[in-house]
């Protein structure tokens, strides 16, 4: 009886609650419970970083794929699909970042240059995507040489971005981090070049339809603002050098 007695009492206690609940947490990490872990546990983020900037590359890549050799609709929605999925995989590995940076205490460099890092990465592969996606919205199979330069400008530029963010691992690099954003700033004053080119071709050229000069005006801005991003990318690691080189 007395048994039975305890186990009442036990199962009746105020904190038996609590118990399960402590159980049920124990199989989530700390960044799932959203806890800040004040003990550093390991967590690259230049890894996760130089992931993301690999994902921009591959969707530069196929853009210009697209370009140069998608030549009916089918081939070009085709194309806008898979660089769509990889933006979907780029935005996870965004989310994992930030998760990480709010559950670590102390993280390798300032929080801030982290997410900044992070969400220009991202803008990057976003505006490829978009481009991809308006060449299939406005039914383009044919890029002008202009939009092909561009796409061409965009995909030496994420390759140097992805150059310059596994740099960042050895910050003592420091000659080679600089001329990577020296190189990023070359092209991205070459896609400003490029751009007014197309403008005035656009303009003051044969492509006076209406229609024809909205569509090609709004991807060219897509296109360059690309190559903006990669720049802002830039921007960020020669702040981080400033800091910690």
């Amino acid at each position: 009886m007395c048994d039975s007695l305890i186990q009442r009492s036990a199962s009746a206690r105020p904190d038996a609650g609590r118990g399960r609940r402590r159980r049920a947490l124990r199989g989530q990490s700390r960044s799932e419970r959203g806890e800040m872990r004040l003990i550093p546990r390991r967590v690259d983020f230049f890894e996760m970083l130089e992931e993301l900037a690999g994902t921009a590359r591959r969707g530069a890549s196929m853009l210009l794929d697209c370009f140069e050799n998608a030549t009916t609709p089918e081939q070009v929605r085709e194309a806008a699909i898979a660089i769509h999925k990889v933006e979907n995989v780029a935005d996870e590995i965004c989310h994992r970042v930030i998760r990480e940076l709010n559950a670590t205490f102390i993280p390798p460099i300032d929080r801030e240059d982290i997410y900044l890092l992070t969400t220009r990465l991202d803008d990057v592969l976003d505006y490829v995507d978009a481009v991809a996606q308006r060449v299939v919205t406005y039914r383009i199979t044919r890029p002008t040489p202009q939009a092909l330069e561009l796409a061409r400008i965009v995909g030496r530029a994420c390759e140097e971005v992805v150059t310059a963010v596994s740099l960042l691992h050895d910050l003592r690099q420091t000659a080679q981090i600089q001329d990577c954003c020296r190189r990023l700033n070359e092209y991205e004053n070459d896609g400003d070049a490029v751009l007014g080119e197309a403008l005035d071709d656009l303009f003051n050229g044969m492509a006076r339809v209406p229609l024809e000069v909205i569509k090609w005006k709004d991807l060219y801005d897509h296109l360059e603002i690309a190559t903006d991003k990669c720049e802002d990318v830039a921007n960020i690691v020669e702040t981080i050098l400033v800091k910690y080189a």
